[in-house]
C-alpha cells in the first residue's frame, strides 16, 4: 500500500524559513565584511551586528568562522561569475564582443562601483591561496570553471568564423584572465576607473587581433571600450 507524504505543519515550514533567511542574511553580511576588510581581519561581532543574529544563531548554521567565511565567498563568488560570466559566454556567437562587453563593464566601474574595495576573487585569491588549501582549492575550481567557458566560447567562435581558427584557445583564455585580474588590480590600487580605460584599449586590440582577416572595423582597431 502507497503511504503519501504529509505536507509539512505550517509551523516547521515558518521555522525552515525564518532559519534560511537568517543563514543568508549571514552570508550577505559575512561576504561585506571579508570584501571590505579580508577575510583575518573580518570580524564575526560586526557580521553579526550587520545580519541582526546571535551567535547561537551564527553556530547553529555554521561551526566557525572559516566554514562560515567559505560559504559566504561560494555563495556571492558563485553566483556572480554565472551572472556576469558563464551565462553570456555561452549564449555568444562572437566571443571576442562578448569578451569585450565584460571586461568594459568592469573596468568602467559598471560591476564594481566601489574601487577601493578590487574584485574580491582577487583580493581572497591573495590573500589565503598560500595560507588556506580549502580556500586555494576552492578559488582554483572558479578559475578552471572560468576558464573553460572562455576556450569553449573561442572555440565556438573558430567553427562559426568569428575567430581565427590558428589561436590556441587555452593559451587565449589564461591571457584574458591574468590580463582582466592585471587590470583590476590596478584600478584598486590607484583608485581611479581611468587606469582601466588605458589598460583597456591595448587589451581590446589584442582581443581584435584574435578576429580573422577583415573583420576588423576601424574602431575594433582603435581598440576603443564600446
Amino acid at each position: 500500500m502507497k503511504t503519501e507524504r504529509l505536507a509539512p505543519e505550517k509551523g516547521a515550514d515558518a521555522r525552515f524559513l525564518r532559519g534560511e533567511r537568517t543563514r543568508q542574511a549571514l552570508l550577505d553580511a559575512a561576504f561585506n565584511e571579508i570584501h571590505r576588510h579580508g577575510y583575518r581581519a573580518a570580524s564575526l561581532n560586526d557580521i553579526l551586528k550587520a545580519a541582526g543574529c546571535t551567535k547561537g544563531s551564527l553556530y547553529h548554521h555554521f561551526p566557525d568562522k572559516h566554514a562560515l567565511g567559505l560559504a559566504a565567498i561560494a555563495d556571492k563568488i558563485d553566483a556572480f561569475m554565472q551572472l556576469n560570466w558563464l551565462t553570456p559566454l555561452s549564449q555568444t556567437d562572437d566571443p571576442i564582443e562578448e569578451i569585450k562587453t565584460i571586461i568594459g563593464r568592469h573596468m568602467t566601474g559598471e560591476i564594481y562601483k566601489d574601487v577601493r574595495l578590487g574584485c574580491p576573487i582577487q583580493n581572497i585569491s591573495v590573500e589565503m591561496s598560500g595560507l588556506d588549501e580549502d580556500f586555494r582549492f576552492y578559488l582554483q575550481g572558479v578559475n578552471a570553471i572560468w576558464r573553460d567557458a572562455l576556450v569553449a566560447s573561442l572555440k565556438r567562435g573558430q567553427a562559426n568564423g568569428t575567430v581565427r581558427k590558428d589561436i590556441n584557445p587555452d593559451a587565449v583564455a589564461v591571457m584574458i584572465m591574468a590580463t582582466h585580474q592585471g587590470t583590476i588590480g590596478l584600478i584598486k590600487t590607484a583608485q581611479d576607473t581611468a587606469i582601466g580605460s588605458a589598460c583597456g584599449e591595448a587589451f581590446f586590440q589584442y582581443l581584435n587581433s584574435l578576429r580573422p582577416d577583415g573583420q576588423q572595423t576601424d574602431g575594433d582597431k582603435k581598440g576603443q571600450i564600446q
